[in-house]
């Protein structure tokens, strides 16, 4: 059970090159803090908050921040660090218009980390993605956006930096700018950039018998979609991030959100049946000692492989801690589970029957864990387990028998599997 460490006052925080960042609405500043709980810096806010801050997230570039600014109103502001200030850059305002009402507690901006794939000379207005220049995702907002997309252009060379709006699309994984760049960049230098802002609202339209995701377009505030079901309500924590944790897909961008006990990944570029495709689902920690009471993650954020949850109480306690703090998730594969089971389950005690012993190891995310040793031990002093350790397959078995002993009883056959 991990104790306080980064001691925060207020329940939303984002991570970015190992500090963590909460924006504080009573101090009016963005906090960045070290894992021990020590402050690194403090940002003033050029302009004021008026409610507090539920939940943050960092596109690379932006701080974004979700604020419950009424009844049925959310305010979404996009701030910017610029000159050791965090300066307000945009906000987005969602109120009820008779077909909406808005209460979340949980969002994230869909965002995107590429480079040049050829450099750029001052003044140039054709601009070419190494990844998503032909990515769907891409092609999608700049075609059916009301918006303009924005690109974050550096640091380059000479450690100078810019935005650029696209006008189009153009062949060979290119997007045409509306004005030239102000500097010269090469292949490989940064390229940022945001599509769409996702909202998990505690209503499907005007009715809270269940909730729905909401896809709102960052730049104009405008409604784009909803996908209504259970799994998006009551959500406090959200957000995105390429994972490498599914091998069927390989790595992938995500939205994840935490619901109960798991993370959901959900790919926002798909639908089926009019619904958005999950890569999968991660088990985590967060329950208290009872083994039943589920502790709530108040905000979430990706850095690395790391997961950190911003809880007020520690996995498996049963006491809160006196100010926020954080628990770590892996993305890393490891061992969480493993079953075992015996066909047939009963035998004859004549010592020469047999019965097959399967364990099945999986990880987190409920994948097979393959090439892994399982030893297996029974406390049968006649009886025996006819060969162990046993390597896992491809789909995470490892199976051994057993021969019986000649004395009727219950025998205890024990299957252990190491985490490497």
């Amino acid at each position: 059970m991990a104790t306080e460490n980064i001691k925060l006052r207020k329940r939303n925080f984002t991570v970015d090159q190992g500090y963590f960042y909460v924006m504080e609405e009573d101090r009016d500043n963005l906090l960045q803090k070290t894992d021990d709980g020590n402050t690194a810096f403090s940002y003033p806010l050029d302009t004021l908050l008026s409610t507090a801050v539920l939940s943050l997230e960092f596109d690379g570039v932006n701080f974004w921040t979700l604020e419950q600014t009424g009844t049925g109103i959310l305010g979404i502001k996009r701030w910017k660090i610029d000159n050791y200030i965090a300066k307000l850059k945009q906000t987005v305002v969602l109120s009820g218009t008779g077909s909406h009402t808005y209460n979340a507690e949980a969002f994230s901006v869909e965002h995107y980390h590429d480079t040049l794939a050829s450099g750029i000379t001052t003044s140039g207005t054709d601009l070419y993605l190494s990844t998503y220049g032909i990515d769907s995702r891409l092609m999608e907002f700049t075609t059916t956006s009301g918006g303009t997309l924005q690109l974050h252009l550096g640091p380059n060379s000479n450690d100078e930096e810019e935005d650029v709006y696209v006008s189009a699309m153009i062949g060979d994984g290119g997007v045409s700018l509306i004005s030239g760049t102000r500097y010269s960049y090469d292949q490989y230098d940064p390229v940022n950039f945001y599509t769409y802002l996702w909202i998990f609202n505690n209503y499907n339209g005007t009715s809270n018998a269940t909730g729905a995701l909401y896809k709102i377009d960052p730049y104009t505030g405008d409604y784009v979609k909803k996908y209504a079901g259970g799994a998006y309500s009551n959500i406090k924590s959200a957000t995105f991030y390429k994972v490498d944790s599914f091998t069927e897909y390989g790595p992938v961008d995500t939205l994840a959100y935490i619901k109960s006990t798991n993370t959901l990944f959900t790919d926002v570029s798909q639908e089926v049946d009019g619904a958005l495709r999950y890569y999968g689902s991660m088990s985590m920690s967060n329950i208290q000692s009872d083994e039943y009471t589920t502790i709530d993650v108040f905000d979430m954020a990706m850095d690395d492989q790391n997961v950190y949850r911003l809880q007020l109480i520690g996995d498996g306690a049963s006491s809160s801690w006196s100010v926020y703090s954080y628990q770590l998730s892996s993305l890393d594969s490891f061992v969480t589970s493993i079953s075992l089971a015996a066909y047939p389950a009963i035998i004859a005690a004549n010592g020469v029957s047999t019965t097959d012993v399967v364990a099945i190891v999986k990880d987190q995310f409920l994948q097979p864990i393959v090439g892994r040793l399982v030893t297996f031990t029974d406390d049968d002093t006649v009886g025996y387990v006819v060969n162990t350790p046993v390597n896992t397959d491809g789909s995470g078995v490892s199976q051994t028998s057993y021969r019986s002993g000649t004395t009727a009883r219950e025998v205890k056959i024990t299957a252990t599997v190491s985490q490497t």
